[in-house]
């Protein structure tokens, strides 16, 4: 009873005000007195006041600070709730509990609670929490989603989360928070590292869905305004695996109508605040949009353009290519040149396009791929089928109208539902084992003019609460009275009848309209009319007045309060077809969102499904879904209309009240027993807790209570076959009999281990025994071994010590008799080669050329064997030439009676052989290619001031020294003077006819002349930045040697014609260009490679670790074995071979005109140098064949290209100068002379 000075609650103007009882007269008339400064006083009677208008206030610290539990409310009813919620939304705590429901207010304003510690507390708080219900942190949607992740990981069944309440409550936001949070949850968990970037896909989902999917409403700023279901799936041990998306009713009408300060999908107006200057030229976005007419913005702050950035990186980061990201930007932008095309009448009944609108109609053309003429044909006209023929019918201008809307209707739920298939595709995983679902659908709707869509989003919504009221009450209180439980039935919010208003059949709503959209004539006009008159009466949920029906509306009573629906466009939204024809010309298109055919008809006619019906059976499906899976509640309330931050409405938060059930829900909760166990199951758990005595009863229920009484709980709640209670007992009782059981597996343990010892100490005594006996068993069989181990070893040494010295004297003879061989052939060799020369010189004394086919091979034959008859038999020594060959060679002829030992001349001609050329002078003959000679002036002389031996292409280089003087130049004698001049001289030696012959005269070269002279490991590259732009190599600084070093190398580069660039290996120094060093010069040495002028001479050498890389490689990839690499090493510090010095070699020209080289070459065994195996009569070989020391025959082995040794440069450099350096080129080749022990007669001059 209330009482003078008790704190109320007092329903007064429609709103719950705080009051106090000033008195109480004996009539249970109470006089009370609003708190609120300037109320008058309220006179109320008791008896009414005490039902529903006036109740007791909590205490004062539950009205001033709230609760997080509304069940631990003192005084639980509905002024209590609204405070509760009041205060915490004052505090910016816009989340409260009722029980396992959470209450989320929208607090229209970010706030720092969803935050990366925020999750981490709650992830760490839902490890460690145990099933005793209690909740360590405050309420939170992290709370529902952990607990959702929770019992999917140990029961191993599925979870959704239903997020309800109306639209503008924050439905979505409080879905994608879920996603965020089970997302990180997930990657805490896993065993192994998160696969990141399917989180990512997952999250960067909702902007693009967000783009396409939502619009601004008059009640809220970003509405969803389709439905979608979101399973989020996982594997056994809770990682997050994938996702896939089932979306429901996308309002398709928004696309060309929307109401008063309301905009079209977002994705429309980002495209044109955010689209850069090429794209809104590419697509035409600079122009006005009839499909774009409000000129609303956004209330929640958010920026177009920046969202437009942020929908297209979250396109990129689901894997979207970027042909597929650019079609789905022009479908974009083809709807809206869509809705400017506009149409004039034309022909008796006809249309045609509107002129002005000719550049839409071109931009449609163009980005969806469809001829102009196809676009217009079938928007203003139809096919019919008369008999069996087509008669093209003109539509008018309406109707052309409506088929353009339906097109870009149809044009955009095709692109809504190829991205959902997409980002299905890029989230779907096959290897989920249960799935976590988050319902993130439509609000109740409330509108100025309430269509179709609104009605199919309320009908949603209802099925939904029904659903929520199902799992909450009824099935609550039917397990009560099912187990024969005292419970007092409670009355909740049932919206049983206006759910039975939409489904019935066949006088339902929808049944209703499916059956005008199929009737011939059927029009929203009689659907309102057969609403009126079938379902006035008989359903409870429907009502319309008179001024409603003359304007064909009708309202329906749904849980959060009535709607009106105009019937306006009823029937024409519900089939939303046109003639097939319209949609057909969709599939000529290019874009892989539209080449798809249309939906088959049956001859033609629109599909018999109507919106509704699919509506209505996707609705059934998600429902069954829901139904299968363990729910979690989220009830999200809207504070105000405005949006407005920190302003709550009393009047709106008591329709949510009142609407969702939330009073109801609280006290059936504060009411029930939330753990419920099968007696079977207690009694196996919790028997032990107690005597037998207590245990012993007849029956288990029995048995139950009685345990429990014996607990010290009065009243047990024990059903039928289940036992009630709440978690605190339930914790209680876990706890003794861990307590209990730890009690055992002491006293158990300590008897196990007394046991185990003393068998242990019984096995130890036998065990020592046995020991014992084997330890000696074992001393004396290992003694026996080791000694005959020892006696053995000492066996082998000695076996091996013999037959090492035999393997040592053996290898020694035989590398004696090889060696001896070996000499024996070579001094043969080498007195065969010198009396060849002698030979040779006295055939050119004679100078006579027929001479040459006059001698005899018998002549060369009887001197080889009188040779061979003196030595060769004896074993002794050849004997060396006494006459040693000059330090210069020269082409000058000795008297035939003292003959010189003078090497051959390679090139077989005679013209260097003359009389009259001094003893001093001697000749060169430049057949082609670069001569290799630098000259300079010492006046009144022309002299050699510098040699390029591995540039040169001139046979007869190695005579000339650095000093020499130029005598004459083709026989006209050359010698500086006030009419000749050096650039006289150099021009007479470039335009001589080829070849040239020049005549030069030892000298020693002047004192101020600077000598510079190539070491063995150098060589040069002469670069011409006219003729090749780049030199094919990249350098870097060698700290160690102080030089630029090679890094890379074009092997196959038109830089491979640069003279000497085909010797250039990877690790080469660069020590100087144009003769001036690049030692110690690391800033500068760039700039002198590149601004040395158009010509660079650039001198190279060897680095340490390449002098001898290529020494074993054979063409063939192999490699000599180590003892035939060390017989052929001094061949590697050979950079050239000089024929004047050694007689079996000889050179030949390759020339550009050759084409080909005209031999085949092969890697012989055991040697390094490629051997000729055939010659062709073709190429550079047949064209000098006639030179008998050009001649090349099988056999003979290519050494050098252009001087340089093929055995320190390598053969693939070698073969790159062949195949890409500039030619002539010069080759050298070496006979491969018989061994001496071949038969005479068989040789060949």
């Amino acid at each position: 009873m209330i009482e003078a000075g008790a704190e109320v609650w007092v329903l007064h103007a429609a709103r719950w005000n705080a009051a106090v009882i000033e008195s109480v007269t004996r009539q249970n008339i109470a006089q009370c007195r609003l708190l609120q400064a300037g109320t008058p006083p309220v006179v109320l009677e008791l008896d009414q006041a005490a039902r529903k208008d006036v109740h007791l206030c909590n205490p004062s610290e539950q009205r001033r600070d709230g609760v997080d539990d509304l069940t631990t409310l003192v005084h639980l009813h509905e002024p209590a709730i609204l405070n509760a919620l009041r205060v915490r939304y004052k505090r910016n705590r816009i989340y409260t509990r009722a029980g396992s429901i959470l209450v989320a207010v929208n607090p229209f304003q970010d706030l720092p609670i969803y935050d990366d510690v925020t999750q981490k507390r709650y992830i760490q708080a839902g490890s460690d929490r145990t099933d005793t219900g209690e909740h360590p942190l405050p309420p939170h949607v992290f709370s529902v989603a952990d607990r959702a992740f929770r019992e999917m990981t140990a029961r191993r069944q599925n979870q959704s989360i239903l997020v309800s309440g109306e639209s503008g409550a924050g439905k979505t936001e409080t879905a994608k928070l879920i996603m965020t949070y089970l997302a990180a949850v997930s990657a805490s968990t896993r065993r192994h590292r998160q696969d990141n970037d399917v989180r990512d896909r997952i999250l960067d989902s909702n902007p693009i869905l967000e783009a396409f999917g939502n619009a601004m409403t008059t009640r809220n700023s970003n509405s969803s305004r389709f439905g979608k279901f979101i399973r989020l799936g996982f594997d056994v041990t809770g990682a997050l695996v994938g996702a896939s998306i089932s979306t429901y009713l996308l309002e398709r009408v928004r696309l060309i109508s929307h109401g008063h300060g309301e905009r079209n999908y977002h994705i429309f107006h980002e495209i044109c605040a955010g689209a850069s200057a090429a794209e809104s030229k590419l697509l035409g976005l600079d122009r006005s949009f009839d499909y774009l007419r409000s000129d609303a913005v956004r209330r929640d702050g958010v920026d177009d353009a920046l969202q437009y950035s942020k929908t297209k990186q979250a396109m990129a980061t689901m894997g979207f290519t970027l042909q597929e990201i650019v079609s789905v930007l022009q479908l974009v932008s083809a709807v809206l040149h869509f809705g400017n095309l506009r149409f004039l009448a034309h022909g008796h009944g006809g249309s045609e396009l509107h002129p002005a609108c000719r550049d839409a109609l071109h931009f449609s053309s163009s980005l969806l791929g469809i001829s102009v003429d196809e676009i217009e044909a079938n928007l203003t006209s139809r096919c019919i089928k008369a008999g069996s023929d087509l008669v093209t019918v003109g539509l008018s201008v309406d109707m052309a109208a409506q088929t353009r809307d339906v097109v870009a209707k149809t044009i955009y739920s095709r692109l809504f539902d190829w991205l959902v298939e997409r980002i299905n595709d890029a989230t779907r995983t096959t290897a989920a084992a249960t799935f976590i679902g988050v319902v993130d659908i439509f609000g109740f709707e409330l509108f100025a003019t309430n269509s179709l869509e609104q009605l199919c989003i309320n009908f949603a919504n209802e099925k939904l609460q029904q659903l929520f009221a199902r799992n909450v009450f009824e099935l609550e209180q039917q397990e009560y009275v099912a187990e024969g439980i005292e419970w007092e039935l409670m009355e909740y919010p049932n919206n049983d009848a206006c759910v039975s208003l939409f489904e019935a059949r066949p006088l339902g709503l929808f049944s209703l309209l499916d059956e005008q959209c199929v009737i011939p004539k059927g029009n929203d006009t009689q659907l309102a009319a057969t609403c009126y008159t079938k379902l006035h009466a008989k359903s409870p949920a429907f009502s319309s007045s008179h001024v409603q029906r003359a304007r064909a509306q009708f309202t329906v009573q749904h849980y959060a309060g009535p709607v009106v629906y105009s019937t306006a466009g009823f029937c024409d939204k519900n089939k939303d077809n046109v003639h097939p024809e319209a949609l057909a010309f969709m599939s000529l298109s290019s874009h892989m969102v539209l080449h798809v055919a249309p939906p088959a008809t049956s001859k033609g006619k629109p599909s018999s499904t109507s919106c509704t019906q699919k509506f209505q059976t996707q609705l059934k499906v998600l429902l069954s879904e829901l139904d299968a899976t363990n729910l979690h509640f989220i009830r999200c309330l809207k504070p105000n209309d405005q949006g407005e931050p920190q302003i709550m409405d009393d009047t709106r938060m008591l329709d949510q009240l009142r609407c969702s059930g939330l009073l109801e829900v609280t006290q059936l909760t504060r009411l029930r027993h939330p753990v419920r166990m099968s007696h079977t199951l207690f009694l196996d758990l919790f028997r032990g807790l107690f005597r037998e005595t207590v245990v012993s009863t007849a029956t288990s229920a029995d048995r139950v209570t009685r345990m429990l009484q014996a607990w010290g709980v009065p009243r047990p709640v024990v059903g039928k076959t289940k036992v009630f209670f709440d978690h605190a007992l339930l914790t209680h009782l876990h706890k003794a009999r861990d307590l209990r059981v730890h009690v055992a597996t002491r006293i158990v343990r300590r008897s196990v281990v007394a046991h185990l010892v003393r068998r242990r100490r019984q096995r130890d005594l036998g065990r020592r025994v046995a020991t014992r006996t084997l330890r000696r068993a074992m001393v004396a069989v290992l003694t026996h071994r080791r000694d005959v181990r020892a006696f053995r070893l000492a066996q082998a040494q000695r076996c091996i010590a013999r037959s090492w010295r035999m393997y040592c004297a053996h290898r020694m003879w035989h590398a004696c008799v090889t060696l001896q061989m070996w000499m024996r052939r070579t001094w043969m060799r080498i007195a065969i080669a010198k009396r060849a020369l002698v030979l040779r010189r006295e055939v050119e004394a004679a100078n006579v050329k027929e001479l040459l086919s006059s001698v005899r091979s018998s002549d060369y034959l009887r001197e080889f064997a009188h040779t061979r008859s003196l030595y060769g038999k004896s074993g002794a020594p050849l004997p060396q030439s006494k006459q040693q060959p000059p330090t210069h060679p020269r082409k000058t002829v000795e008297k035939i009676e003292h003959p010189k030992f003078v090497p051959w001349d390679v090139r077989d001609t005679s013209s260097t052989s003359s009389s009259s050329i001094a003893d001093d002078e001697y000749e060169i003959v430049w057949d082609c290619g670069m001569l290799g000679i630098h000259f300079g002036t010492d006046s009144p002389h022309v002299v050699v001031q510098r040699i390029h031996p591995t540039l040169s292409t001139c046979i007869d280089i190695f005579d000339v020294a650095v000093g020499d003087r130029l005598v004459a130049v083709n026989q006209a004698s050359v010698q500086l003077s006030p009419t000749t001049s050096y650039n006289a001289v150099m021009r007479q030696i470039a335009l001589a006819p080829k070849p040239v012959t020049l005549c030069l005269k030892r000298a020693r070269p002047s004192p101020r002349m600077h000598v510079v002279k190539l070491q063995s490991d150098e060589y040069e590259v002469l670069w011409s930045s006219k003729t090749h732009a780049s030199l094919g190599l990249e350098f870097s600084w060698d700290p160690t040697n102080l030089v630029p070093v090679v890094t890379r190398v074009d092997a196959t580069g038109s830089s491979a014609g640069i003279p000497g660039r085909t010797s250039v290996c990877k690790g080469d120094w660069l020590t100087h260009v144009q003769d001036e060093p690049l030692r110690n010069k690391p800033n500068s040495w760039s700039n002198k490679l590149h601004g040395g002028g158009h010509t660079s001479l650039l001198r190279f050498q060897r680095a340490g670790t390449n002098a001898r890389m290529n020494a074993d490689v054979l063409a063939n990839g192999g490699r000599l074995s180590e003892v035939e690499s060390l017989c052929g090493m001094p061949e590697v510090d050979r950079w050239s071979w000089d024929p004047k010095h050694d007689e079996s070699l000889f050179h030949l020209l390759f020339m550009e005109e050759d084409v080909s080289l005209g031999i085949v070459l092969r890697q012989p065994a055991y040697r390094f140098y490629l051997e000729v195996s055939d010659v062709k009569p073709e190429g550079a070989v047949h064209r000098q064949r006639h030179l008998p020391r050009r001649r090349v025959l099988p056999g003979d082995q290519l050494v050098c290209v252009n001087h340089q040794n093929i055995r320190v440069i390598g053969h693939a450099s070698a073969l790159a100068q062949l195949k890409y350096g500039p030619k002539p080129v010069l080759l050298t080749f070496r006979r491969s002379l018989h061994p001496c022990g071949v038969n005479g007669a068989s040789q060949s001059v």
